[in-house]
């Protein structure tokens, strides 16, 4: 086969498995998101001999790889104190993907802003097909069950992650490339149906009513509204007029009782004297602020119990930790008659206090690492795309522990590095 031919059946290669790897994440095909994952990896360094570059790539230098593999390191050596070896290995093969995506990216020269472009147009198109698959069996579940919530937040996207906030992300990650790509007049499908992806897909966030997500949203529009007025004069007016709009369009949104609205004020209403309280009761309802915010005292109080502040209680003993402070606080740890286990196996919902806890102040300043290089990675490309996903994904680091999931580990490492890399730059 000659060179060219077999570098564009490698190319070829590489686009069908990182459509592969998009598809099954918006899917939520776990499993073929993990091979997907292994394949471009070794699809990239077969590449690389193809085309007579070196075997490792320059762009392995990356300093979010290397944050990305110190952490996965001091995660593993954890289990040196780990009771729960089981759970501990267990633990550390979901992290494998600390390595294996950001590998995958670096390891040939593949993304380019051209490979990207047309990646993303297909990354849309699956977002756009899944979502509408999603409000079309939400119509079937009204007309058979007349509940309006089928709409709304988790159940909306019961049929792939059922984690809204995570698929969320997803739809925000499309939204903000047609922005940006509308901004730049380079629409990446026809004027009209580029239009209407921008206003279906931003309907569809808001249905998902996400607080995180939606307020970030809210956040860009306004930017992206902002930036549009500052470019051309002849579109200042309608930049006005959409400012205008969308404003009122919030308002109204927010000052209504609606099931959007009410997630909101829900958190506007919380009580945060409850964390005065030395011990709770199995009927104290809690809210996701709450929630969240008891975790900043709970992890602090087990690593001084434990005398673990340097290394953590261990990867395979951090839930287990968490399992037995719920009980001791009296917290709602479920029941036989409805079969649940109330908040037992719940993590602390916050990367930063989970790697704190599995892995003392090592871990944490491991994963702060792994933030500060993203930060770098905002400062070098100083893109939309880049900026706004990434700050995103570290907000979203607060409100959830995005390594001990798969499906947000693949979301929190692949998309930043996607759209900061660029061409044959060995710095990128």
């Amino acid at each position: 086969m000659p060179e060219n031919k077999k570098n564009n059946f490698f190319h070829s290669l590489l686009f069908t498995l990182y459509l592969i790897f998009l598809f099954s994440l918006v899917f939520s095909f776990r499993a073929i998101s993990s091979i997907s994952v292994g394949a471009i990896a070794l699809a990239g360094l077969i590449t690389n001999t193809m085309e007579q570059k070196p075997f490792f790539n320059p762009r392995l230098n990356n300093p979010f790889l290397i944050a990305c593999c110190l952490l996965f390191l001091v995660e593993l050596l954890s289990l040196a104190y780990t009771s729960n070896m089981h759970e501990g290995w267990k633990n550390i093969w979901g992290k494998s993907v600390l390595i294996a995506i950001p590998f995958g990216l670096c390891c040939c020269n593949y993304i380019t802003g051209t490979t990207r472009h047309k990646m993303l147009k297909w990354y849309c198109a699956i977002v756009f097909g899944a979502c509408a698959f999603a409000v079309y069996r939400a119509c079937g579940n009204y007309v058979a069950t007349n509940d309006t919530s089928v709409f709304f937040y988790h159940q909306l996207v019961s049929l792939y992650s059922g984690h809204a906030i995570q698929f969320s992300i997803l739809v925000i990650v499309a939204l903000v490339y047609l922005f940006e790509s509308s901004k730049r007049h380079e629409p990446v499908f026809i004027q009209s149906f580029h239009v209407f992806l921008m206003v279906f897909l931003s309907l569809f966030l808001f249905l998902l009513s996400s607080k995180l997500v939606l307020a970030f949203y809210i956040f860009y529009l306004f930017y992206f509204l902002a930036s549009i007025f500052r470019l051309k004069t002849r579109s200042k007016t309608i930049a006005v007029l959409l400012i205008a709009g969308f404003a009122g369009f919030c308002i109204i949104l927010f000052g209504t009782s609606n099931s959007v609205s009410r997630r909101f004020h829900e958190i506007a209403r919380t009580d945060f004297s409850f964390f005065r309280r030395e011990r709770f009761d199995p009927g104290n309802y809690f809210n996701g602020l709450q929630f969240r915010l008891l975790q900043w005292r709970f992890v602090p109080e087990i690593l001084a119990e434990k005398k673990s502040w340097v290394a953590g209680v261990g990867i395979g003993d951090a839930q287990s930790s968490l399992n037995e402070k719920y009980i001791s606080e009296h917290m709602y740890t479920g029941t036989t008659e409805r079969g649940d286990k109330g908040f037992l196996g719940y993590n602390t919902h916050n990367e930063f206090l989970e790697a704190l806890l599995q892995a003392g102040i090592i871990g944490l300043a491991s994963f702060l690492l792994v933030c500060f290089a993203l930060i770098k990675m905002i400062s070098q490309r100083k893109r939309a795309e880049v900026s706004f996903i990434t700050i995103l994904l570290l907000a979203y680091g607060f409100s959830e522990s995005v390594f001990e999931s798969q499906y947000s580990s693949f979301i929190f490492l692949f998309f930043p590095l996607f759209f900061y890399l660029n061409g044959d730059n060995h710095h990128s």
